[in-house]
């Protein structure tokens, strides 16, 4: 089992990267739809955690950006019907927490708005995934009260943790130096926040 490449990265298109390992190998690799255009330029280094799939006619390596979204590709293939193609289409559609969020609430609609799932899919995702995902929930922010409700709104809205963190933190900023009352709710928070993303 291939679980994470580190390497060069050598190049990228839409739904895939080729990374160069340090031994000369370089592998092809299969990502959600927006995780190359958020790694490093070509020619940095770069790592990811993967799955590789084999079946009788090819040898598949899937590659995301955290052993999180790794585990909850590996679950997403689980019920009939969703392959590993479809279970990548839903992690680059939708941003994890919000899969997860969706699965747990059993909303299909959201589930839907993938190109591929249909109502019968959707459904059968729900059924067999709902009560399995509590150990994928939303990562915990530390802190707690309105900063830590934005950082996990912008996260929902499919920032990354260090983006909305830093958005988040420099709207504190901002608002302590005299932009605004620092004493806002998260809703007001995530407004400010979204200037500095």
């Amino acid at each position: 089992m291939i679980r994470r490449i580190r390497g060069e990265l050598l190049g990228r298109a839409a739904s895939a990267v080729e990374v160069l390992t340090g031994d000369g190998i370089g592998y092809e690799i299969s990502v959600p739809l927006g995780l190359a255009g958020r790694l490093p330029p070509e020619g940095s280094a770069v790592e990811l955690h993967t799955v590789l799939i084999v079946r009788d006619d090819a040898h598949e390596l899937f590659g995301f950006e955290t052993a999180r979204d790794r585990e909850l590709f590996q679950r997403l293939r689980v019920p009939s019907g969703v392959g590993p193609r479809l279970a990548l289409a839903i992690l680059g559609a939708l941003p994890p927490e919000r899969v997860v969020r969706a699965i747990r609430a059993k909303d299909h609609r959201t589930l839907q708005t993938v190109s591929g799932v249909g109502k019968k899919t959707a459904e059968r995702i729900v059924i067999e995934l709902a009560d399995k995902l509590d150990d994928l929930g939303d990562d915990p922010v530390p802190g707690g009260g309105p900063a830590a409700a934005a950082v996990q709104a912008l996260r929902g809205l499919g920032y990354p943790r260090a983006q909305a963190e830093n958005a988040v933190s420099r709207a504190l900023q901002g608002l302590a130096d005299g932009a605004g009352d620092p004493d806002v709710d998260a809703e007001e928070l995530v407004r400010h926040a979204l200037q500095h993303v």
